[in-house]
Order: C-alpha cells, then sequence, then structure tokens
C-alpha cells in the first residue's frame, strides 16, 4: 500500500520540517523523492513525487513560485524547501498558490542535511513498497490456489485483512490499440495510481495486484453498492486527470464471504470485462449483480454444457457465415437488440429493410424455426449470450 505524506513526515519529525502551506493535501500518497532545482526540472517528475530543493539552480529569489507551480503540474505530492544562501524566504503568492490547490509546502533550516530526510523517506517508500509487492502475491495466491491456505492466509491476516471477511474483485484493462488488441501498461500504470491515490487517502481496505496487465483491486468488507460508488469515484478521479477512457474495459465480481473466494470474485470480474471487450462497451462497468443472463451463464461451470447449447441454437448458423461469407449471426443480434423491429435494424446496419427481411427469413431455413415465437427469440438470444461467454 502507497505510504502517505503525513505518515512520513511523522517519521522526520525531528528533522525540523515545517508545513508552510497545504494542510488539506497531508493525506495524498508519496511513490518517491527527488531534487528539483529549477521549473524545468520539476516538469519532469511523472507524478506523487516529494520535490526537494535548496534554490541553488534559481536565479533569483521569485524562482520558486513557477518551481512549486510545475511540480504542482507535474502531479508531485508536495515541496520541501531548504532555507538558506539561495532562498532566504517563501513569497506569499507560493504560499497562497499551495494553500488554494492543497499542495503541501515546507521548509527546513540550512542546518538540516536534506539528504538525512530524503534517506528517511526513501526508505519508507521502499519498506511500503516492499509490503505492497508482498501483499498482491498473497492475493495472486488466493486467487489461483484457494485450497493452499498456508500460501496467503497468513500474510493476509498481517496486513489486517481477514480469514471470514467478505470480498470483491474488480479488474481494469486497457486495449493498446483498437485493431490489433494487445494492452496499454503505461494506461494501466496511471489508472493504478489514480486508484492508489484514492484509496490511501482515503484509507480505503483495497489492495492492488496486477495480473497478466491488468489493474485488479480487491475490496475487503464492503458491500456490493459500496464498491460501485468507489469504482466510479476511481474513474472519476482518472478524468479529472484528463486520462481518456477509451479501449478501456471494467469488470466487478460478487461480493465473496471469505479469503477463499476471492478466485470466484476475480474469474467474475475478468469475464465481464472480456465481455465488455467484445461488446464494445468502453468505460462502461459491469457489475456481477447487474448482469441478469449473465450472472447464469458465468455461474455454469462446465463448458460442455455451455457449448451444447450453443450448437443447439445457433451453432448450424454461426457455421453457414463462417462457409459463406455472410453476416446472418450479426443481423439476427441486430435484430434482437432493437427488440425485432426491422427499420432500427436496418438502419443500423445501413442496408434497406427488405435486405433484413430476406436475411431473418434466411435464417429462419437454416435454424428451422419461426422468429415470431417468443420461446424461439428467447433461446436464441441466450445462444447469442453463450457464445459471447466462450468467446471471453
Amino acid at each position: 500500500m502507497t505510504v502517505r505524506l503525513k505518515e512520513l513526515v511523522e517519521q522526520a519529525a525531528d528533522k525540523d520540517m515545517v508545513l508552510v502551506a497545504g494542510k488539506g493535501g497531508l493525506e495524498r500518497p508519496v511513490r518517491w523523492v527527488h531534487m528539483v532545482e529549477n521549473e524545468e526540472i520539476a516538469g519532469f517528475l511523472e507524478g506523487q513525487e516529494i520535490a526537494f530543493t535548496t534554490g541553488i539552480g534559481s536565479e533569483t529569489q521569485e524562482d520558486l513560485y513557477p518551481l512549486v507551480k510545475s511540480a504542482y503540474a507535474s502531479g508531485a505530492t508536495g515541496v520541501v524547501v531548504n532555507i538558506g544562501p539561495f532562498i532566504h524566504q517563501i513569497s506569499p503568492d507560493t504560499i497562497r498558490f499551495c494553500d488554494e490547490h492543497d499542495f503541501p509546502l515546507f521548509k527546513v533550516p540550512w542546518s538540516v542535511h536534506m539528504a538525512q530526510i530524503m534517506h528517511s523517506f526513501s526508505l519508507a517508500i521502499t519498506m511500503s513498497e516492499k509490503h505492497s509487492m508482498e501483499l498482491a502475491a498473497a492475493l495472486k495466491n488466493a486467487i489461483f490456489h484457494p485450497d493452499r491456505e498456508e500460501m496467503y492466509l497468513e500474510y493476509l491476516e498481517q496486513s489486517g485483512f481477514g480469514k471470514d471477511w467478505n470480498y470483491c474483485v474488480t479488474v481494469f484493462s486497457a486495449c493498446a490499440d483498437a485493431q490489433q488488441g494487445g494492452h496499454d501498461a503505461e494506461r494501466i500504470a496511471k489508472y493504478s495510481r489514480e486508484a492508489e491515490s484514492l484509496i490511501t487517502g482515503n484509507q480505503w481496505r483495497v489492495a492492488v495486484a496486477h495480473i497478466e496487465e491488468r489493474l485488479v483491486l480487491v475490496f475487503a468488507r464492503y458491500t456490493a453498492e459500496q464498491v460501485e460508488l468507489m469504482v466510479r469515484e476511481i474513474i472519476a478521479a482518472i478524468r479529472n486527470r484528463g486520462v481518456l477512457l477509451d479501449r478501456t474495459y471494467i469488470g466487478v465480481g460478487k461480493v465473496t464471504k471469505s479469503a477463499r473466494c476471492i478466485g470466484k470474485s476475480y474469474n467474475q470480474a475478468l469475464k465481464l470485462e472480456r465481455l465488455q471487450h467484445l461488446r464494445g462497451r468502453v468505460g462502461e462497468v459491469a457489475l456481477y449483480d447487474n448482469s441478469g443472463i449473465d450472472k447464469l451463464l458465468l455461474a455454469v461451470s462446465d463448458r460442455a454444457i455451455l457449448e451444447d447449447y450453443y450448437q443447439d441454437s445457433i451453432g448450424a448458423l454461426v457455421e453457414y457465415d463462417r462457409v459463406n461469407g455472410t453476416d446472418l449471426t450479426d443481423t439476427l443480434q441486430a435484430y434482437f437488440r432493437f427488440s425485432g423491429s426491422v427499420k432500427e435494424t436496418a438502419a443500423s446496419m445501413f442496408v434497406h429493410r427488405n435486405t433484413v427481411s430476406y436475411k431473418l427469413n434466411k435464417i429462419e431455413d437454416i435454424l428451422g424455426v419461426s422468429l415470431s415465437d417468443f420461446r424461439t427469440r428467447e433461446f436464441l438470444s441466450v445462444g447469442l449470450q453463450v457464445r459471447e461467454i466462450l468467446d471471453c
């Protein structure tokens, strides 16, 4: 779990660090520390760093203000200023900016060696990252080896996660290319930073892991409604950072009854995320509790049952399309999506109504059914959904 700035400051209580402005940002997470001696270098920060400056790279006292603004714009967590021969005092404009933006600004006397504070901070951050990696490893073991409790339970409990708590898993994925697919690791890293920032700042009981280039969030002791609200808050934070959610797919599994069931929630979330991808539902949250017939289909553990249903319902139609290069299956799916409206189906496929009517008649001939029969439509509609489940 990412360490909070407030915790780092408390550890450095003997270093004469004085908070000058930005008290509202003390709960922000810190990922690393950097020396930043001018405005340009501050612009190279990647986010969630503490910037330290002596002012040695500044030409005038007024250069501190643009340096602080640049650090803030780059997503830094705060700035520590060494008051001495290069920076005698902090301007009112700088203090006002930091207070207005809840951007923590500290000062330390020249007699205090900045290297000592940076070492203290770096050590705490490193230990926090080590803990996060070990917790993520324990969660992966819980997901993939639920029966091997000795591989994860002790560490989860040491980290404050109970054996009999309820858990809920959310999966985020981001495709690198709309045509070729693949994962966008850089974007997932941005999602992870925003998620961890909220988790740390709000002290949520949420653990973070990365599995197969996906962001995996494990929520502990929350209801399904609470999980949904937190996921949407994370999405809002990502959007507020100007990061687009195009080619991003999100699935939320069922709330489980114990740590042994984390894997079930993960598999549900993963299936829903893949279904979102197949259906082109970009940036939307697929909730297990609101997934309708998908919930029932995802609960079928015997793949052979789903394959039999698929073959009995639309298998012959899919095979006809494959052999003849037609799009009858897509036509049927659009027809159901528009509640049996030939007009709307034709408009969505950019063809004439007569073309759709011809294709619907062809579908009836191939499958030996009547689309006017409600039970037939229901049977085939479920078959189309089963196909998506099998594909994901």
